[in-house]
């Protein structure tokens, strides 16, 4: 009834809502006539924020995410702290991030400030959300998170996604892309302007695009397709105005087997070894890993919107409803004996929700806030497992009787109610700018493990509806999480061009959905009774230097992260291992923005990072096995990265150079496997043929480097996958 409640209030804000809509100040794109070094740089420059953020800027999001258009991760992958890793040049796999040693589901990321990790385990899937070509702005917040987002999970910083609004004019936007791999993708944008010419009628666009490839190596398509459909539609009436986007996402992607550490040693390795590509009878060793065995199929819908309503020049009100609906699954395969099962995870999200916020100017160039976000995630997980009957000719079938079962079925409701305030001053005293806020979050979760015996096959998710399904009630919990988070920034312009700031806030995450293999003794109520959200409070102190056509954005922060989430023994009984919040994990480092204009058309962007993330926890269980992790670096995390782009015009040609050097990092938590440092050199560059149209290259890996890059980390062992080689693409851009 809950579900059907929101869903029904949620269709009626959007049909009401289509007709009214207001500017929202934290999401309108601001144009300005910007000129020399602001509007010259890849970044915006940030003046009287006291926080560390970096904001990179449409033609950048462009450049930077390759000729495959799609990941919004690799949109970013030059500034400070940041690390990308992808299974493929063209990042059309997903990939994962890293911001101060924080993993994706410890970082809170939104599009249009709708919330996009995902509701059970805060996953987060780049390559689905977007056709960068309809962005405007990424900023990413490192540190200390505003208040006024809509996370559950924030403890490494947050990433805000920013949709180009529809343009004024009518226009004609088209690419088409070719390269390595059979890399092929066309994308065509429609922007009608203002319908009739008339200012009060909408202005509306519409996308679309097909992108597909195969794997660099082994067989399957790296996506087999990706076809991405994206309509946006703003009006004002009067003192309202709307924003509506709806963006869908129909993919297929086939994965790239991992190795383990001792075969990263073989470099022969990265380039060869991935999932078989024929079944032969009678061998299990080799059928086990046959790639069509190793696929993700989904379906990604996001509608959302934008409402605002000004009541006078001094108060206004915002109304942004969303609905997430996912339809997928990963697929794997295992073997009993001489028999393999294919297994299906599937994962299906109804996700109604909205913010809220109310706006009031005051004295002093002074703003309040009030808001309020609320959420109803109903997620089902279930994961059936057939037997594969190999034919004697090489094909298969699968048997949804003998031997079906299913591994698991679960149901996931996730409420979350959160109010916040926030207050900001800029330019107290002419000098001064104030940031400060408190989220009061609540999120309660409703978590139902089912029987699995004695249930047919379904096709969908039709088995939640069978009356033999009965739920689990000793693997069952339900607990609300509760907490305050406060921020604060303070800035300082000591003079014209030199700005310092310290910001503090308390970010956190709510424990993921699956609590871990409980002992069957032990109630999962009970360990979710003992849980708490993990915290972090993070400092940062910080300058930004403008001076003629040099910036320059040195930060010194530091982490301190406790309330971890971790296996450990029960203080009463050493034989019972399950979750507890007993780790933490102290994080400090320096950071160095520097960009410049030595010349018109010209520009330099590099950065500098250095993390230390180590463990301050004695012990580690993982299971029944007892790790020693004191002091140990937390793996995946480079302790030095350095990174350069730049563009400039070359014989008509403009040239986007960029370098990464990315540091040497453990791939387990013992800090057993050290893996190398690596460099990559990109190069992308475009012509102008016509007025109009534009001839367009890229390469990723130009010096063909052999590395590890991707990893999954584990206690004792890490799981690696390979960096792509030297990859190319060329295409034609034009807009008419």
């Amino acid at each position: 009834m809950k579900r059907k409640k929101a869903l029904a209030l949620f269709y009626a804000a959007m049909v009401s809502g289509s007709f009214v809509y207001a500017e929202e100040a934290t999401l309108k794109v601001k144009v300005e006539d910007q000129t020399g070094l602001e509007k010259e740089l890849p970044i915006e420059i940030k003046k009287n924020v006291p926080a560390t953020e970096t904001t990179v800027k449409k033609e950048e999001i462009q450049t930077r995410a390759g000729a495959g258009s799609v990941n919004i991760f690799k949109a970013i992958e030059l500034t400070p702290s940041v690390n990308v890793q992808t299974d493929d040049a063209y990042g059309l796999g997903g990939g994962s991030i890293r911001i101060r040693g924080f993993d994706n589901t410890q970082i809170g990321v939104t599009i249009d400030d709708m919330p996009l990790n995902d509701s059970g385990n805060f996953a987060l899937y780049p390559h689905e959300y977007a056709d960068v070509e309809n962005l405007e702005t990424i900023t990413i917040t490192r540190g200390s998170v505003n208040k006024r987002s809509p996370f559950y999970t924030e403890i490494g910083g947050a990433i805000k996604v920013r949709t180009a609004p529809p343009r004024s004019k009518f226009t004609n936007s088209f690419g088409l892309k070719f390269g390595s791999y059979n890399f092929k993708r066309v994308f065509y944008r429609l922007d009608t302007g203002y319908l009739l010419g008339n200012k009060n009628l909408p202005k509306i666009f519409f996308s679309y695009s097909h992108t597909e490839a195969d794997k660099w190596k082994g067989p399957g398509g790296a996506p087999q397709y990706r076809d991405h459909y994206t309509l946006g539609i703003t009006q004002k009436v009067g003192i309202l105005d709307y924003e509506f986007y709806y963006d869908r996402n129909v993919q297929l992607n086939y994965f790239y087997r991992p190795f383990t550490y001792a075969e990263t040693k073989d470099g022969n390795i990265f380039r060869s070894r991935d999932y078989t590509n024929k079944l032969i009878p009678g061998n299990t060793a080799n059928n086990v890993l046959y790639y069509e065995f190793y696929q993700n199929p989904y379906t990604n819908q996001q509608y959302r919107a934008i409402f605002n309503l000004n009541f006078t020049d001094k108060i206004s009100l915002n109304f942004k409803p969303y609905m997430w609906i996912g339809r997928g699954s990963g697929t794997s395969a295992t073997f009993f004996g001489s028999n393999v099962f294919f297994r299906e995870s599937f994962n299906y999200t109804d996700r109604p929700g909205f913010t809220t916020e109310l706006k009031v100017d005051l004295p002093y160039n002074s703003k309040f806030f009030l808001g309020y976000w609320y959420e109803y995630a109903d997620l089902k997980q279930w994961q059936p497992s057939r037997l594969v009957n190999i034919n004697s000719d090489g094909t298969y079938t699968l048997n949804n009787t003998t031997s079906f079962r299913y591994n698991y079925i679960q149901r996931t409701k996730t409420t979350t109610n959160t109010p916040y305030v926030s207050f900001e001053s800029k330019e107290l005293f002419g000098k001064l700018d104030l940031n400060l806020g408190f989220r009061f979050a609540s999120i309660k979760r409703k978590f139902d493990n089912y029987n699995t015996t004695g249930l047919p096959y379904y096709p969908e998710d039709g088995v939640y509806d069978d009356p033999r399904l009965t739920k689990a009630a000793n693997t069952s919990y339900e607990k609300t999480y509760k907490k305050t988070l406060p921020n604060i920034g303070l800035g300082f312009s000591v003079l014209d061009n030199l700005y310092i700031y310290a910001s503090y806030a308390k970010n956190f995450r709510v424990p993921q959905n699956f609590l871990g293999a409980i002992p069957t003794s032990i109630p999962a109520q009970f360990v979710a009774d003992q849980l708490k959200p993990e915290e972090s409070d993070s400092y940062d102190i910080g300058a930004r230097l403008t001076y003629d056509k040099f910036y320059i954005a040195p930060t010194a922060y530091i982490v301190r992260y406790k309330n971890r989430l971790i296996r450990v023994a029960d203080p009463n009984d050493p034989t019972l291992v399950y979750l507890r919040n007993a780790g933490k994990v102290d994080a400090k480092g320096f950071e160095l923005e520097v960009g410049a204009n030595p010349m018109p058309k010209t520009n330099i962007y590099a950065s500098f990072s250095y993390n230390e993330a180590k463990f301050k926890d004695d012990v580690f269980y993982d299971g029944s096995t007892k790790y020693d992790i004191k002091d140990k670096s937390v793996p995946d995390t480079p302790r030095y990265m350095v990174k350069l782009g730049s563009r400039f015009n070359l014989y008509d040609f403009k040239v986007s150079p960029s370098i990464q050097f990315i540091g040497s990092r453990y791939g387990n938590f013992t800090n057993t496997e050290k893996v190398d440092n690596y460099t990559i050199v990109n190069l992308s560059a475009t012509r102008k043929i016509y007025k109009y149209f534009d001839l367009y290259m890229d390469v990723v890996n130009l010096t063909n480097q052999k590395y590890v890059g991707r990893i999954n980390p584990g206690t004792a062992s890490g799981t690696y996958y390979a960096g792509a080689p030297f990859t190319i693409s060329f295409g034609i851009n034009g807009r008419f």
